[in-house]
């Protein structure tokens, strides 16, 4: 399906992608803690929102270090919560946030363009596509030792053929949001899961089609979109507790 929608068109591409992201939004949009996962209570959701309004600040006044934050947290947040021995968490990762700039250099480079409504600094490509190289080259490893791993098989692939915001969102999905929302269940169960994250991830969808909405009719920038979803996307990496 999404090398379908690759070659159809580069709007399918970037549809399907988004696609892909609202899939994923369940697998944090419970309260993970301790062993339990619950609603978020009142305090906490609103420290999240100040949070990630804050985050939406940073990306609109400084948006190349805000993308740089995202980009970081993203990939440790991918490491962390990635089955599997360092070289394959790390590859994953680093793939993930960098390999279409390792494969893409341009393409990828007028996604940046597009999200940050400036141009961006060759230097920042290239350090992005080391990220992602660095990741093939630990991936290619892991995969040496366990070649039957379709995630990594996967997202090399959709990285090096596919829409950047496509094969993100796919890695996304298929690497790290999935595999979470798996295990969610079987901890906790599919009930407690429902009525832990239900009501959140339809806010969260609502609140995401709305500003694609926005943005497709012409009444929000995609800059100030794109804030606006790196800044909710944040706090959820930053409140990741560190033992799993």
């Amino acid at each position: 399906m999404a090398g379908a929608a690759e070659l159809w068109s580069e709007t399918a591409a970037i549809t399907l992608g988004l696609l892909f992201f609202l899939v994923g939004v369940a697998h944090g949009a419970g309260d993970e803690q301790d062993g339990t996962i619950h609603p978020y209570r009142l305090a906490g959701a609103a420290a999240y929102v100040v949070t990630g309004l804050a985050v939406a600040a940073l990306f609109m006044s400084l948006p190349l270090a805000g993308l740089t934050l995202f980009l970081l947290l993203s990939a440790w947040h991918f490491a962390h919560s990635t089955e599997g021995q360092a070289a394959r968490k790390a590859g994953f990762a680093l793939t993930a946030i960098g390999g279409s700039a390792l494969w893409q250099g341009g393409a990828t480079t007028q996604v940046f363009a597009a999200v940050l409504g400036m141009d961006t600094p060759p230097s920042f490509i290239l350090a992005l596509a080391g990220l992602g190289a660095t990741g093939l080259a630990l991936s290619v490893w892991s995969l040496a030792r366990n070649w039957r791993d379709p995630v990594l098989l996967s997202t090399i692939v959709a990285t090096a053929a596919l829409h950047p915001v496509l094969a993100v969102a796919f890695a996304f999905a298929a690497g790290h949001a999935l595999p979470i929302q798996q295990a969610q269940i079987r901890r906790y169960g599919w009930r407690d899961v429902a009525k832990a994250a239900g009501l959140t991830t339809v806010l969260a969808v609502l609140g995401a089609l709305a500003i694609a909405a926005l943005v497709v009719a012409g009444n929000m920038a995609l800059p100030i979109a794109a804030a606006l979803a790196f800044g909710m996307a944040t706090p959820h990496m930053l409140a990741e507790r560190l033992e799993r």
